[in-house]
């Protein structure tokens, strides 16, 4: 099976290459389109989803990942079902849509023995903390908070997205993420190449 993503983002592109393989194994290939924002992605999705709904065989699945990025989830996520409706209605149920609730950086802080695992003097206790039991919940923002726990532990100034996503999806556990939308995540992905 081939699996065709659309992310918005070349953070998303880098840990997806990670951890896509620990979810679904590596019988699949897969590619990767980024579209640099998700303004971009939604712009272009609608004339995209046309173009598959023209030449995608039936062993393509197609999954879209977005950031909620603060935005109304069950807005966003009609945006995304409508553009692609146009797929589903030729091909069928081959179009995954997946929003990660808040931003991508709630699924590193969902593991914050990935994160240890390059900057040990994070605590793994960090997980414990009430404001990070439930890395969806971050209000805030995820990257702005997970930029505050690399400063106070001594780390950077600035969060890097892509050099942080390079050095941490490595060592993710898909099995036992603590954030919800990556579990979402995941278990879409596994029941779409079903």
């Amino acid at each position: 099976m081939h699996i065709e993503f659309l992310v918005e983002e070349p953070s998303t592109e880098v840990a997806l290459n990670f951890i896509v393989p620990k979810i679904i194994g590596n019988t699949h290939t897969l590619k990767i389109h980024n579209f640099q924002n998700k303004d971009r992605l939604l712009k272009r999705l609608p004339e995209r989803m046309k173009a598959y709904a023209n030449f995608v065989p039936d062993d393509w699945r197609i999954v879209i990942l977005v950031d909620e990025d603060r935005c109304d989830c069950q807005e966003l996520k009609r945006k995304l079902c409508d553009a692609s409706s146009v797929v589903t209605k030729q091909k069928g149920n081959i179009v995954l849509h997946r929003i990660a609730v808040e931003e991508l950086e709630s699924w590193f802080i969902g593991d914050v023995t990935a994160i240890r695992a390059e900057y040990e003097k994070i605590p793994i206790s960090l997980c414990q903390q009430a404001k990070f039991r439930n890395p969806d919940t971050i209000k805030g923002g995820t990257w702005e908070q997970l930029d505050k726990i690399l400063k106070k532990y001594g780390y950077q100034t600035g969060l890097q997205k892509i050099d942080f996503a390079e050095k941490v999806s490595p060592h993710m556990d898909v099995e036992n993420n603590l954030s919800k939308s990556f579990q979402i995540f995941r278990d879409g992905l596994r029941s779409i190449i079903k």
